[in-house]
């Protein structure tokens, strides 16, 4: 935006249908329960005045929209005294979609940057956010115009509106984070729409742990397995394939020489390295936590003061009568005294040519061996 700001009077038709939208996307993003989310809009709506935006969420909590491209159209159809056009009922389904996509990014707070394991806002941060964004507007989109158009006196163009297709304004971005949310619900037990929701209302500077901690808390979290100190290194392992598999993904939304087709290609291409290297880091932590775990419970098990050792004591001290004489009658027997001692394993014959007795291999010590493991618009 340059300097010149121009804010939208409170009072004005285009002002309401603005804050119409803003409440609905909160109530349709979990806000309407108590402790849900809630949007951090300022209550400002300004005029969008970068020729390259029809819309923004700001940092300080405003929202930014394209005057001749959004709101002269959406009030030019209340005042319509004839059926919308296809053309003009496809420009007025995209202007909502403008209002709700901006909107939806202030469900989401920015967080502290400078936070333990926070995130900056980088090309995949903002590949991951856009997408998710996106993904949501597309799935609530006629909700959205549903619960606003009565109000704002466009009744009469909202079957017309309604009718018409949507196109993803991130091509890129939004098919690699529908794989992505896909992959993450099927790893948490969420649905895909619940994981969508989470992550889009998560603070920027975190939502990459929000992300890895729904998997992390279905996998891991089991008694016992993974300690809870381990999570924030845990969490860095999880995250860096996802991070390294999107921050290419800018540079292809960007590039005007690719069609959409060749953008959505890369953007699925992009989410099936995410899950890839996903799968490869948790199944990895999950193995080692399990044998580790198991070589404990062997050792401890072992152990003279065991539970499990003392447990045979007090097994072995509860025998029947019978069972303790018969026990007593086959134990080894003390040398009577004045006795001559011998030698461990000493004969009175020389051994057999067949040998010694049995012999057989011994277990080697220790276990399994470890590998080493190795503005946003």
């Amino acid at each position: 935006m340059t300097d010149a700001v121009v804010q939208i009077p409170p009072q004005s038709w285009e002002y309401r249908l603005v804050a119409a939208v803003v409440y609905a996307v909160e109530q349709r993003a979990g806000g309407g329960r108590p402790g849900g989310p809630r949007t951090r809009w300022n209550g400002r709506v300004l005029e969008e005045t970068d020729p390259e935006n029809v819309g923004s969420a700001h940092p300080d909590g405003s929202i930014a929209v394209s005057v001749r491209q959004v709101l002269d159209r959406l009030r030019e159809a209340r005042d319509l005294d004839r059926p919308l056009t296809d053309d003009e009922a496809w420009l007025l389904r995209d202007a909502m979609d403008t209002l709700t996509h901006e909107a939806a990014h202030l469900m989401a707070r920015l967080g502290d940057m400078s936070a333990p394991e926070a995130y900056p806002y980088d090309a995949a941060a903002a590949a991951y956010d856009e997408g998710r964004t996106e993904q949501w507007t597309k799935r609530n989109l006629d909700n959205i115009i549903i619960d606003v158009f009565a109000d704002a006196g466009l009744e009469k163009v909202e079957a017309a509106v309604l009718a018409q297709p949507g196109v993803d304004a991130y091509a890129a971005f939004s098919p690699a984070v529908r794989h992505l949310d896909k992959a993450v619900a099927e790893r948490s037990g969420l649905t895909s729409a619940e994981v969508t929701q989470k992550l889009m209302c998560a603070d920027d500077s975190q939502r990459w742990n929000v992300a890895v901690d729904l998997m992390i808390d279905e996998r891991l979290a089991e008694p016992g397995l993974m300690p809870e100190a381990h999570r924030a290194e845990v969490r860095k392992q999880l995250v860096a394939p996802l991070r390294e598999s999107l921050s290419g993904l800018a540079a292809v939304e960007a590039d005007e020489s690719l069609g959409r087709d060749q953008k959505a290609e890369a953007g699925t291409k992009a989410a099936q390295q995410a899950i890839a290297g996903l799968d490869t880091e948790l199944n990895r932590i999950e193995r080692k936590y399990r044998i580790d775990n198991a070589q404990r419970a062997q050792q401890e098990a072992q152990r003279p003061g065991s539970r499990l050792n003392q447990a045979g004591r007090q097994a072995r001290g509860n025998l029947p009568p019978d069972l303790k004489r018969l026990r007593a009658l086959t134990a080894p027997q003390a040398p009577a005294a004045g006795a001559t001692k011998r030698p461990v394993g000493a004969a009175d014959h020389a051994p057999s040519e067949q040998g010694e007795g049995p012999r057989g291999q011994q277990a080697g010590p220790g276990g399994p061996r470890q590998s080493r493991s190795p503005q946003r618009d």
